[in-house]
């Protein structure tokens, strides 16, 4: 088994060793971080598309070589491969063309309607039946592959962008989207409508991934430096896992037993689904951020891991359910033990920013260790949140684990069972005194306290987000709104000056005149005023004659 990680190159990595098998250099040779990776159907070709060029395809089937590049789109910005053919992919371009190429005949085979920005994210769903193309703008379209149309379009809530896309391999109408807002979505895009969204990171989520097993969990990643696991069906975050440095990629191993994230240091660290307290490995893969990570497709995993969703037998309901339940268990337990030893860490609110960005030094393992905390507080980077939704069904497992009777799933039921005489909290040797059940009592009483007191710190966190974003809301559209008004008066003055401007050359052009025009006006007066002094000297004469 492999994975692929991409930085300014790509690196193939055998699985789980993080040996290097390959190194590949797209022929452009742009400085910059690739904008994305696909995987074939069969697993031995990869589609990337370079920060600026060409898009191309690699084989790694019996060694690393180009195969072929796709001549004739500009400016592409992302592909995807098909899930049920490697002889088709979807190309998105910086023009917010999305197309769909054929390799064999090296043609334009489909073009869908242009969408009204960059396209920064293609994917097919499960059985290719639609095609979503995610845009800068923060709009989601949804293509239908077969009649060639658009279908709909989707919004994250609460966000203006869509910073991360994936499909689900197993029922083709869920698709899971992530935001620079933080929020984190699931669309029915049966149903056109938001199936799931939640706030759950306090910066950008830079990826997204379903299981390959359980079709309602989901993890993201997000530079709050941590990852989260969602429980679709239930409506809830079942995990929250805080690490050192923050996430830029994440994805789930064909087989769901594990999941891989990738940090903005180029680390890539590997954890165990059924125990995700700590990494059970780490390898270096670039000097850079990790922009992509994704494993090699196999056609055998396929056959045993997907389904449809009509298809029973290949994967049982109850073994998704029990998939479903230990990952719950798991949670709950790591949260139990981070509530008993919570870790503190500090961050002063003016680094707020630089703690979220993942470039602050307040956290590094050598800050603790000046301090004086020692190293075991290095272990404090792991910090374990959930938030039970049931607190009496906590309680009683509490209780259960305490006095030590053993819980099944299916327990045996016998007729004294129907009746019990016993309370499951006493002791089967010997009746309860008066001190035991005082003693039972306070603490079922103080572990009711902490979990209510848990829950309202957590609605108070909530609340309290919630506040923040409404009033950054609000900031923004007052902002907006006064620009709005300053640009309505800087038009309107515009308009008066120019209307100013016209009527100024009206005038200028009514008084100005025709210099020739003048002349023989001012020689027409010239004449009449010769006329009138003859005339007046004419009566003069004529007076003074008479006068005689």
């Amino acid at each position: 088994m492999a994975i692929a990680s991409a930085s300014t190159i790509v690196k193939f990595h055998e699985f789980p060793s993080g040996n290097v098998l390959h190194n590949y250099q797209p022929a452009t040779q742009i400085d910059g971080p690739i904008r994305s990776i696909s995987w074939s159907k069969d697993g031995n070709w990869l589609a990337l598309v370079p920060n600026a060029g060409l898009a191309e395809i690699v084989s790694i089937k019996d060694q690393l070589k180009l195969i072929h590049t796709i001549q004739g789109i500009e400016e592409p910005s992302c592909a995807s491969f098909q899930n049920t053919t490697k002889k088709n992919i979807a190309i998105g371009t910086k023009s917010g063309q999305v197309l769909i190429y054929d390799i064999k005949t090296r043609v334009v085979k489909k073009r869908f309607p242009r969408t009204t920005s960059e396209v920064n994210r293609v994917e097919f769903t499960a059985k290719d039946g639609h095609l979503i193309a995610a845009c800068q703008n923060g709009e989601a379209y949804l293509y239908s592959n077969t009649q060639n149309s658009l279908s709909g379009t989707f919004k994250i809530p609460r966000s203006q962008t869509i910073s991360a896309l994936r499909t689900n391999p197993i029922k083709r109408n869920y698709v899971a989207a992530g935001s620079n807002e933080g929020v984190v979505a699931v669309w029915d895009i049966y149903g056109n409508k938001n199936k799931f969204f939640i706030g759950s990171h306090k910066a950008p989520v830079t990826s997204v991934a379903f299981s390959p097993i359980s079709s309602d969990l989901v993890v993201s990643a997000g530079l709050d430096r941590q990852f989260c696991f969602y429980d679709i069906a239930a409506n809830k975050c079942i995990g929250n896992i805080f690490v050192e440095n923050s996430m830029t990629s994440v994805d789930f191993s064909p087989d769901g037993k594990f999941v891989v994230a990738a940090s903005q240091k180029g680390n890539i660290y590997i954890y165990d689904s059924k125990n995700i307290q700590q990494p059970v490995h780490s390898f270096f893969g670039h000097s850079g951020p990790v922009e992509h990570l994704s494993f090699k497709k196999c056609e055998d995993y396929e056959n045993s891991f997907s389904f449809s969703c009509d298809d029973k037998e290949s994967v049982s309901t109850d073994e998704v359910l029990r998939n479903n339940e230990s990952f719950a268990v798991d949670a709950m337990v790591f949260a139990e033990s981070a509530r008993c030893t919570p870790p503190q860490i500090s961050v002063p609110p003016e680094d707020s920013f630089m703690a979220a960005m993942g470039l602050d030094q307040n956290n590094t393992v050598e800050s603790f260790k000046q301090d004086g905390r020692g190293s075991d507080s290095s272990k404090k980077f792991l910090m374990h949140k959930y938030t039970p939704t049931n607190p009496s069904r906590l309680v009683q497992d509490r209780v259960q684990s305490e006095t030590k009777i053993p819980m099944t799933s299916t327990p045996d039921i016998h007729d004294h069972d129907i009746f019990p005489k016993i309370s499951p909290i006493v002791s089967l040797g010997s009746q309860p005194t008066s001190e035991q059940l005082k003693t039972s009592m306070d603490s079922v009483e103080d572990l009711v306290k902490s979990t209510v007191k848990e829950e309202l710190r957590v609605v108070s966190g909530e609340l309290k987000n919630d506040m923040k974003y409404y009033s950054t809301h609000i900031l923004a559209q007052t902002r907006q709104m006064f620009l709005d008004l300053l640009m309505s008066m800087v038009k309107e003055s515009i308009k008066v000056e120019n209307n100013f401007n016209s009527l100024r050359q009206e005038l200028v052009s009514e008084n100005t005149q025709n210099p020739s025009s003048l002349f023989e006006e001012n020689l027409m007066l010239k004449q009449k005023i010769a006329v009138l002094e003859e005339e007046l000297a004419v009566l003069k004469n004529n007076q003074v004659n008479q006068n005689f």
